[in-house]
């Protein structure tokens, strides 16, 4: 009897677990990749990053996991002349209708209602000879603001980090 309890204990217990798992909103990021292969990849060695559209207050985090992401597939960043160009930049869809006006990264002190929206970087690279796009990806959270709060970086490097190794997982290497 007292095994059968022990059972039917461990069993709640880890049903609760996954569902908290589940149920939980942490820094996740998801991430596609929208075009591959068409260029010449092993004739890639280095990158440049140019047109960083990613708001100030992210921007040198981002950036920084995107180039540890890169350089970890043999990608060398040289800005002046490297092979490709990879261009990030930010984009958001509110979620709610009435807010598609609103802005989600100037919050206004005075606002009250709930912003719920996603948050995308798109990446983009393309050939420095000849200008084509060889490869894009697209990486995204949903978020929910509540008013008064702002933005929370706590962990968002190290979601970066996994999320862009994730992505560039399926670049073509060297």
């Amino acid at each position: 009897m007292f095994k059968l309890h022990l059972v039917k204990a461990t069993a709640a217990l880890l049903f609760l677990s996954i569902l908290a798992a589940c149920s939980s909103t942490g820094p996740r990021i998801g991430n596609t990749v929208t075009l591959c292969c068409p260029g010449n990849y092993a004739n890639y060695r280095s990158y440049g990053i140019e047109d960083a559209g990613i708001p100030i207050f992210m921007r040198d985090y981002v950036i920084t996991e995107f180039d540890t992401a890169f350089q970890e597939l043999g990608m060398t960043r040289n800005d002046g002349s490297g092979d490709i160009i990879v261009n990030l930049n930010y984009r958001h869809v509110n979620l709610e209708p009435d807010q598609q006006d609103i802005d989600p990264l100037m919050r206004v002190e005075s606002m009250t209602v709930e912003l719920r929206y996603i948050a995308n970087i798109d990446i983009s690279m393309r050939e420095r000879a000849g200008g084509e796009i060889v490869w894009e990806g697209t990486i995204s959270r949903i978020h929910s603001v509540q008013p008064g709060e702002y933005m929370h970086e706590e962990g968002a490097s190290t979601a970066f980090l996994a999320t862009f190794r994730d992505l560039l997982s399926e670049y073509p290497r060297n």
